[in-house]
């Protein structure tokens, strides 16, 4: 307990010091290890490489990004947790980081207490997809015909707990209907029963299903989020498609292990936020349907606990369960 407590400590004196002041002078001694909870090709992997094979500009290394894939990314994540705190490993996270919070009280690391911040890197916009097979063309004929099933109809997720599973449910509850909720270990373990019709609609990055828009496999129906994307500007939102008020985009951000030196997280924060704001990878994000978002440490541990404390809630008012 004393030396958790003592890393946190430490963690919470590095907030104090201006990042910039902190950033000169820090380089890692071996390859930044990435390592990203979830399955490879997913925007949080994507982001992650991306930032990674760019290091070498700031740090003279590039980093390594290592895919730890399980358990509703508590696997991966634990792995940074209990790493040293030296700079030289850290974690690429979505919002489900904080979502796992709610689901399973015995988590073997505080999401938050547990980790330095270092930056947000990105809102993701999801979309909704359906199979070809599906008859629906819009959210609200989408919603008549899974009515029409009796609950025989199910979507598919990248996990328990996940945004794509969190913002589906959302819908169902908003539109008094029940459908199936099938989770895999990741979203592209879950395209190909969406694509054979055996799972009926998913959220999911842009990217990740884009192939199988474009080969006519799976159908475009909505934005989840609360505007329109500039990546697919005549894409309605589902708030616009009868839903009213609904509205939500994925994040990721990156984290280090609590008590990582003050110096190493300016660094790392510098080099990230210089990598995330360049022409080259804004336009390589806009194809994920995601906006760099970059900020301090500080900003992002203010925003982790304001979503933490959001999505509880709304776990608890949807009723999902862990498992």
């Amino acid at each position: 307990m004393t030396a958790r407590i003592t890393r946190r400590a430490f963690a919470a004196a590095a907030l104090a010091l201006p990042v910039a002041a902190q950033a000169q002078g820090w380089r890692p001694d071996r390859p930044v290890r990435f390592i990203v909870p979830y399955t490879a090709g997913g925007a949080s992997d994507i982001t992650a490489r991306l930032i990674a094979e760019r290091l070498r500009g700031p740090f003279g290394q590039s980093g390594v990004v290592e895919n730890r894939a399980g358990a509703s990314g508590i696997i991966g994540t634990e792995a940074v947790a209990k790493a040293p705190a030296d700079g030289t490993t850290i974690a690429m996270v979505a919002s489900s980081h904080v979502v796992n919070k709610a689901l399973f009280p015995n988590l073997p690391f505080d999401p938050i207490a547990d980790f330095a911040p270092i930056t947000l890197t990105a809102h993701v916009q999801l979309v909704l997809v359906v199979p070809a097979s599906n008859p629906a063309r819009t959210v609200q004929e989408l919603m008549a015909w899974a009515k029409a099933q009796n609950g025989r109809a199910a979507f598919a997720s990248s996990g328990n707990g996940s945004n794509p599973h969190i913002f589906a449910a959302d819908l169902l509850k908003r539109a008094g209907v029940e459908m199936e909720h099938v989770p895999y270990r990741g979203s592209t373990a879950a395209h190909a029963d969406l694509l054979a019709g055996r799972t009926q609609m998913m959220f999911d990055a842009y990217a990740s299903v884009a192939p199988h828009v474009q080969a006519g496999t799976l159908r475009l129906l909505a934005l989840a989020g609360p505007t329109r994307s500039r990546l697919l500007p005549d894409l309605p939102t589902v708030a616009e498609q009868g839903f009213p008020g609904y509205g939500a985009t994925s994040w990721g951000c990156l984290l280090a292990p609590a008590g990582t030196p003050p110096a190493a997280i300016a660094a790392l924060n510098s080099a990230a936020r210089d990598i995330l704001l360049s022409a080259e990878v804004r336009e390589k994000l806009a194809v994920l349907g995601a906006e760099p978002s970059p900020g301090t440490p500080e900003e992002l541990l203010a925003f982790m606990r304001s979503e933490q404390a959001r999505y509880i809630a709304l776990v608890q008012e949807l009723g999902i369960k862990a498992g």
